[in-house]
Protein backbone atom coordinates (compact mmCIF):
# COMPACT_ATOMS: atom_id res chain seq x y z
CA UNK A 1 0.00 0.00 0.00
CA UNK A 2 1.37 3.82 -0.68
CA UNK A 3 2.47 5.70 1.59
CA UNK A 4 1.75 3.42 4.19
CA UNK A 5 4.27 4.23 6.76
CA UNK A 6 3.65 8.47 6.81
CA UNK A 7 -0.16 7.36 6.88
CA UNK A 8 0.80 5.01 9.69
CA UNK A 9 2.87 7.82 11.63
CA UNK A 10 -0.49 10.43 10.28
CA UNK A 11 -2.67 8.26 12.40
CA UNK A 12 -0.62 8.34 15.53
CA UNK A 13 -0.46 11.92 15.12
CA UNK A 14 -4.32 12.08 14.72
CA UNK A 15 -4.45 10.13 18.04
CA UNK A 16 -3.14 13.08 19.89
CA UNK A 17 -4.48 15.96 17.58
CA UNK A 18 -7.69 14.48 18.88
CA UNK A 19 -7.11 14.69 21.97
CA UNK A 20 -5.83 17.98 21.89
CA UNK A 21 -9.16 18.68 20.10
CA UNK A 22 -10.92 17.19 22.52
CA UNK A 23 -9.32 20.00 25.23
CA UNK A 24 -9.89 22.86 22.97
CA UNK A 25 -13.17 22.48 22.08
CA UNK A 26 -14.13 22.48 26.29
CA UNK A 27 -11.76 25.54 27.38
CA UNK A 28 -13.74 27.02 24.13
CA UNK A 29 -16.99 25.98 25.34
CA UNK A 30 -16.64 27.21 28.93
CA UNK A 31 -14.21 30.21 28.43
CA UNK A 32 -11.41 28.54 30.14
CA UNK A 33 -8.10 29.99 30.39
CA UNK A 34 -4.65 28.31 29.55
CA UNK A 35 -5.64 26.40 26.21
CA UNK A 36 -2.23 25.68 25.76
CA UNK A 37 -0.60 25.71 29.14
CA UNK A 38 -3.52 25.20 31.28
CA UNK A 39 -3.10 21.33 33.23
CA UNK A 40 -6.06 18.96 32.05
CA UNK A 41 -8.02 17.89 35.27
CA UNK A 42 -10.66 15.52 36.00
CA UNK A 43 -14.22 17.24 35.05
CA UNK A 44 -15.67 15.47 38.16
CA UNK A 45 -13.21 15.66 40.97
CA UNK A 46 -10.89 18.19 39.92
CA UNK A 47 -7.91 16.08 40.65
CA UNK A 48 -5.02 17.41 37.80
CA UNK A 49 -4.21 14.37 35.75
CA UNK A 50 -0.89 13.27 34.44
CA UNK A 51 0.76 12.15 31.85
CA UNK A 52 0.12 8.41 31.90
CA UNK A 53 -3.96 9.26 32.72
CA UNK A 54 -3.73 11.43 29.36
CA UNK A 55 -2.06 8.77 26.55
CA UNK A 56 -4.84 9.14 23.84
CA UNK A 57 -6.87 6.23 23.26
CA UNK A 58 -5.08 3.49 25.60
CA UNK A 59 -5.26 5.66 29.05
CA UNK A 60 -8.95 5.41 28.37
CA UNK A 61 -8.95 1.23 27.67
CA UNK A 62 -6.03 0.97 30.39
CA UNK A 63 -8.48 2.76 33.39
CA UNK A 64 -12.02 1.17 31.86
CA UNK A 65 -13.29 4.74 30.75
CA UNK A 66 -13.20 5.66 34.24
CA UNK A 67 -10.87 8.49 36.16
CA UNK A 68 -7.66 7.01 38.24
CA UNK A 69 -8.91 9.01 40.94
CA UNK A 70 -12.21 9.13 41.94
CA UNK A 71 -13.65 6.06 39.22
CA UNK A 72 -16.16 8.46 37.52
CA UNK A 73 -16.80 7.11 33.80
CA UNK A 74 -15.45 9.21 31.42
CA UNK A 75 -17.54 10.04 28.28
CA UNK A 76 -16.92 7.74 25.40
CA UNK A 77 -16.94 11.05 23.24
CA UNK A 78 -13.13 11.04 24.39
CA UNK A 79 -12.01 7.18 22.57
CA UNK A 80 -14.29 8.38 19.51
CA UNK A 81 -13.03 11.80 18.69
CA UNK A 82 -9.52 10.53 18.80
CA UNK A 83 -9.91 7.12 16.74
CA UNK A 84 -11.84 9.93 14.38
CA UNK A 85 -9.07 12.07 13.75
CA UNK A 86 -6.48 9.13 13.75
CA UNK A 87 -8.53 7.49 11.18
CA UNK A 88 -9.47 10.57 8.97
CA UNK A 89 -5.97 11.32 8.79
CA UNK A 90 -4.75 8.14 7.96
CA UNK A 91 -7.03 8.21 5.21
CA UNK A 92 -6.49 11.15 3.69
CA UNK A 93 -2.49 10.63 4.13
CA UNK A 94 -2.31 7.78 2.63
CA UNK A 95 -4.08 8.87 -1.01
CA UNK A 96 -2.74 12.34 -0.50
CA UNK A 97 0.67 12.38 0.84
CA UNK A 98 2.86 13.18 -1.94
CA UNK A 99 0.56 15.42 -3.72
CA UNK A 100 1.18 19.35 -4.09
CA UNK A 101 -0.88 21.38 -1.57
CA UNK A 102 -1.38 18.49 0.68
CA UNK A 103 -0.10 20.48 4.15
CA UNK A 104 -3.08 23.02 2.99
CA UNK A 105 -5.08 20.19 3.01
CA UNK A 106 -4.02 18.42 6.13
CA UNK A 107 -4.56 21.61 7.37
CA UNK A 108 -7.88 22.23 6.71
CA UNK A 109 -8.90 18.68 7.66
CA UNK A 110 -7.72 19.43 11.32
CA UNK A 111 -10.28 22.12 11.38
CA UNK A 112 -13.01 20.06 9.96
CA UNK A 113 -12.71 17.98 12.26
CA UNK A 114 -12.34 20.04 14.91
CA UNK A 115 -15.87 21.91 13.53
CA UNK A 116 -17.48 18.79 13.47
CA UNK A 117 -17.17 17.52 16.71
CA UNK A 118 -17.95 20.78 18.21
CA UNK A 119 -21.20 21.69 16.45
CA UNK A 120 -22.02 18.11 17.11
CA UNK A 121 -21.71 18.54 21.37
CA UNK A 122 -22.34 21.89 21.89
CA UNK A 123 -24.42 22.99 18.84
CA UNK A 124 -21.78 25.74 18.29
CA UNK A 125 -19.53 26.80 15.42
CA UNK A 126 -16.95 28.87 17.54
CA UNK A 127 -15.03 31.46 15.53
CA UNK A 128 -11.57 30.47 17.30
CA UNK A 129 -12.05 27.98 15.52
CA UNK A 130 -13.63 28.78 11.73
CA UNK A 131 -11.99 31.85 10.86
CA UNK A 132 -8.28 29.81 10.80
CA UNK A 133 -10.09 27.52 9.05
CA UNK A 134 -11.64 30.15 6.17
CA UNK A 135 -8.26 31.64 6.38
CA UNK A 136 -6.49 28.44 5.43
CA UNK A 137 -9.34 27.28 2.72
CA UNK A 138 -8.64 31.13 1.23
CA UNK A 139 -4.94 30.89 1.29
CA UNK A 140 -5.09 27.16 -0.11
CA UNK A 141 -7.52 28.43 -3.20
CA UNK A 142 -4.52 30.42 -4.76
CA UNK A 143 -2.48 27.02 -5.07
CA UNK A 144 -5.40 24.23 -6.37
CA UNK A 145 -5.17 23.39 -9.60
CA UNK A 146 -8.50 25.14 -10.75
CA UNK A 147 -9.07 28.84 -10.99
CA UNK A 148 -8.69 30.98 -7.94
CA UNK A 149 -12.03 32.80 -8.77
CA UNK A 150 -13.89 28.89 -8.69
CA UNK A 151 -12.76 28.94 -5.24
CA UNK A 152 -13.53 32.11 -4.07
CA UNK A 153 -16.93 32.34 -5.36
CA UNK A 154 -18.11 29.07 -3.77
CA UNK A 155 -17.22 30.61 -0.85
CA UNK A 156 -19.11 34.07 -1.71
CA UNK A 157 -22.08 31.21 -2.97
CA UNK A 158 -21.89 29.30 0.59
CA UNK A 159 -22.41 32.22 2.44
CA UNK A 160 -24.87 33.57 0.87
CA UNK A 161 -27.26 30.41 0.58
CA UNK A 162 -26.81 30.60 4.15
CA UNK A 163 -27.25 34.48 5.38
CA UNK A 164 -30.03 34.82 2.99
CA UNK A 165 -31.83 31.65 5.00
CA UNK A 166 -30.47 33.38 8.56
CA UNK A 167 -32.24 36.51 8.22
CA UNK A 168 -35.16 36.15 6.46
CA UNK A 169 -36.20 33.18 8.96
CA UNK A 170 -34.44 35.69 12.06
CA UNK A 171 -32.86 33.58 12.57
CA UNK A 172 -35.03 30.29 12.89
CA UNK A 173 -33.84 28.27 10.22
CA UNK A 174 -30.47 28.38 10.58
CA UNK A 175 -27.34 29.79 13.19
CA UNK A 176 -24.85 32.71 12.60
CA UNK A 177 -22.13 29.83 12.34
CA UNK A 178 -23.59 28.08 9.56
CA UNK A 179 -23.04 31.15 7.51
CA UNK A 180 -19.19 30.16 8.30
CA UNK A 181 -19.85 26.79 7.43
CA UNK A 182 -21.27 27.56 3.70
CA UNK A 183 -18.63 29.83 2.88
CA UNK A 184 -15.68 27.04 4.03
CA UNK A 185 -17.62 24.42 2.29
CA UNK A 186 -17.66 26.93 -0.89
CA UNK A 187 -14.03 27.89 -0.53
CA UNK A 188 -13.28 24.10 -0.31
CA UNK A 189 -15.03 22.89 -3.06
CA UNK A 190 -15.87 25.62 -5.61
CA UNK A 191 -18.68 27.05 -6.87
CA UNK A 192 -19.46 24.26 -9.45
CA UNK A 193 -19.44 21.04 -6.84
CA UNK A 194 -20.94 23.68 -4.17
CA UNK A 195 -24.51 22.51 -4.80
CA UNK A 196 -23.87 18.85 -5.24
CA UNK A 197 -22.63 18.70 -1.94
CA UNK A 198 -25.17 20.91 -0.23
CA UNK A 199 -27.95 18.61 -1.87
CA UNK A 200 -26.12 15.15 -0.53
CA UNK A 201 -25.37 16.88 3.34
CA UNK A 202 -29.45 17.22 3.06
CA UNK A 203 -30.11 13.72 2.23
CA UNK A 204 -27.91 12.41 4.30
CA UNK A 205 -29.30 14.85 7.59
CA UNK A 206 -32.36 13.76 6.26
CA UNK A 207 -32.05 9.89 6.41
CA UNK A 208 -30.66 10.56 9.84
CA UNK A 209 -33.36 12.39 11.18
CA UNK A 210 -36.06 10.30 9.29
CA UNK A 211 -35.74 7.39 12.20
CA UNK A 212 -35.96 10.07 15.20
CA UNK A 213 -38.51 11.68 13.95
CA UNK A 214 -40.82 8.59 13.14
CA UNK A 215 -40.33 7.44 16.63
CA UNK A 216 -40.81 10.60 18.61
CA UNK A 217 -37.41 11.41 19.39
CA UNK A 218 -37.32 14.53 17.51
CA UNK A 219 -39.87 17.17 15.81
CA UNK A 220 -39.70 20.03 14.06
CA UNK A 221 -38.59 22.56 16.32
CA UNK A 222 -35.42 20.02 17.61
CA UNK A 223 -32.62 21.92 16.85
CA UNK A 224 -29.85 20.27 15.13
CA UNK A 225 -26.00 20.55 14.27
CA UNK A 226 -26.20 21.36 10.66
CA UNK A 227 -22.05 20.72 10.73
CA UNK A 228 -22.83 17.54 11.43
CA UNK A 229 -24.13 16.71 7.53
CA UNK A 230 -22.02 19.58 6.07
CA UNK A 231 -18.54 18.41 7.12
CA UNK A 232 -18.38 14.84 6.51
CA UNK A 233 -19.87 15.56 3.11
CA UNK A 234 -17.34 17.86 2.36
CA UNK A 235 -14.37 15.71 3.82
CA UNK A 236 -16.25 12.94 0.97
CA UNK A 237 -15.71 15.59 -1.54
CA UNK A 238 -12.04 16.72 -1.05
CA UNK A 239 -10.96 13.02 -0.59
CA UNK A 240 -12.93 11.81 -4.04
CA UNK A 241 -11.14 15.01 -5.56
CA UNK A 242 -14.76 16.68 -6.48
CA UNK A 243 -16.28 12.86 -7.84
CA UNK A 244 -18.11 11.26 -4.65
CA UNK A 245 -20.48 9.51 -6.90
CA UNK A 246 -17.53 7.39 -8.44
CA UNK A 247 -16.99 6.67 -5.08
CA UNK A 248 -20.40 5.68 -3.94
CA UNK A 249 -20.67 3.38 -6.70
CA UNK A 250 -17.35 1.74 -6.35
CA UNK A 251 -19.01 1.49 -2.98
CA UNK A 252 -21.76 -0.29 -3.90
CA UNK A 253 -20.35 -2.43 -6.18
CA UNK A 254 -17.98 -3.90 -3.46
CA UNK A 255 -21.51 -4.66 -1.25
CA UNK A 256 -23.28 -6.25 -3.77
CA UNK A 257 -20.07 -8.65 -4.79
Amino acid sequence: MQNLFPASLAALFGLALGSFATLLIWRFHYDEKGIVTGRSRCTKCGKTLGFWNLIPLFSWIFQRGRCAFCRAKISVYYPLTELLFSITFFIFVQKFYSNSGAWFLFASLFFILLLFVSDVRFLEVDKRISFPALLIAFAWAFFRDLPVAEFLLGGVIGFLFYALQYFISRKKWVGAGDMELGALMGLLLGWQMLLPALFAAYILGLLTCLPFLLFGKMNRKTKVPLGAFLLPITLLFLYTENNPFEFLSSFFSLLSF
